[in-house]
């Protein structure tokens, strides 16, 4: 379900990533029970960052996009962990995310600059993430899950631990052209309505921009029970990302739209 929302009226070498990793198959059988954690179980994804929370009632979810702008440094990573959208995934769409993420990072060698890693929430730095007070991410509200839409990545849970990396979702990556274009005909809207479809939120509020959506087209057709709620800043062009990060704030703080 779709429903539009118009907030002006209501309101270089090559390193090689090791942060995100499939789930073997010991985890696998696991991974269930885990997101359906009513005590909020979670794992240490990394030593030194903050633990990887599993995703369980979602009453609100967000999506928005990374930022060219990045945070460099981090923490080290130590041995990879499952990450918070893989694990919530079917197995079978785990598969196309996962096999997507390989492929991009193979074919962009240099996409990333460096092994540590910190959470999404901290590694982005554009004008969007600058207008959410680190307080509303820390202390955001029960139920609110933030996704973030990646270039190399596809999706990343907000908290997942991730590395800096070159280019966005909006910029064009050698061999492959524009990567929403890309992530597009690799089933990126499958994939989300699927992780939507898993956790389970009553809301869906959209706050990408519209290069982002492009890469996930389509998605709120496939979605079956969460209202799709799409935010949208006519006219404002790039002065619209303070607008976003605000949004973002309140929904962190609220727990609602």
């Amino acid at each position: 379900m779709t429903k539009t929302f118009d907030t002006l009226t209501r309101l270089g070498r090559r390193i090689v990533s090791p942060p995100l990793r499939p789930p073997s198959a010991d985890e696998d059988g696991k991974a269930a029970a885990i997101l359906n954690d009513a005590g909020g179980s979670r794992r240490k994804a990394f030593p030194g960052s903050r633990p990887a929370f599993s995703v369980g009632r979602v009453g609100v979810l967000v999506l928005i996009p990374e930022s060219t702008r990045k945070r460099k440094g981090g923490d080290d990573p130590g041995p990879a962990a499952l990450d918070s959208v893989t694990s919530a995934l079917p197995a079978s769409l785990r598969a196309k995310l996962l096999e997507a993420r390989e492929t991009v990072l193979k074919e962009t060698r240099s996409l990333v600059l460096g092994r540590a890693v910190m959470p999404g929430y901290r590694r982005f730095d554009g004008n969007m993430y600058r207008h959410i007070p680190p307080e509303a991410w820390e202390d955001r509200a029960a139920g609110v899950e933030v996704l973030i839409v990646s270039g190399p990545y596809g999706l990343i849970g907000s908290r997942d631990p991730i590395p800096a990396y070159e280019h966005s979702m909006a910029e064009p990556a050698a061999p492959f052209g524009k990567l929403n274009r890309w992530w597009h005909s690799r089933s990126l809207p499958e994939i989300l309505a699927g992780y939507i479809d898993s956790v389970g939120p009553r809301t869906v509020v959209d706050l990408l921009s519209l290069e982002y959506r492009e890469a996930v087209t389509g998605y709120q057709d496939r979605v079956r029970d969460a209202e799709v709620v799409p935010i949208d800043f006519p006219g404002l062009g790039r002065a619209s990302q303070p607008r976003r990060g605000e949004r973002v704030a309140d929904v962190l703080r609220s727990g609602h739209l």
